[in-house]
């Protein structure tokens, strides 16, 4: 048994020194005017409940890049795109999730198709003017040279 005199040991009706808790904490205490009454806490474990969340994000409508390819690439496809761009969000509020990321596919598709058939249209084009101001160039430093000729020859002779 533990000597009351030592130090570091409560003394009896002492309240606990400091740092060390109080025994009776935790405890029930009894109301005054009535008897201590025992109390009985049985917990019985709760089966585990396993929640899958699953979040669906709304796919991208592509309506800037469909936007930009029918006004600085193709007009008729990046039409196209811009239709299935716009139909993205109505599907999604609707809940067609199928649609919608059909409708994503399609737009991003189309606005694609209407960027590569801009750009070959643009190449197409520069080779022609290109070719066509050569062989332009070529016919009149042609038709040039030629009447320098005749007006050379008209001009040195003399009868």
């Amino acid at each position: 048994m533990a000597d009351p005199n030592l130090p570091g040991q409560p003394q009896q009706g002492q309240p606990p020194a400091y740092g060390q808790p109080d025994p009776a904490y935790g405890q029930p205490q009894p109301q005054p005017g009535y008897a201590a009454q025992q109390t009985t806490v049985v917990a019985a474990p709760q089966p585990m409940m396993m929640t899958t969340v699953i979040t669906k994000t709304q796919p991208s409508s592509h309506l800037g890049l469909a936007i930009f390819s029918m006004l600085c690439c193709f007009l008729p496809t990046g039409i196209v795109a811009v239709v299935f761009a716009a139909m993205v969000d109505g599907a999604w509020q609707n809940g067609e999730e199928d649609k919608a990321h059909n409708y994503s596919k399609n737009a991003k598709c189309w606005s694609i198709a209407s960027i590569v058939l801009g750009v070959v249209s643009i190449v197409l084009v520069i080779v022609i003017v290109v070719v066509y101001f050569v062989v332009i160039v070529a016919s009149v430093v042609s038709a040039v040279d030629d009447a320098w000729d005749w007006n050379l020859g008209a001009t040195t002779t003399v009868p």
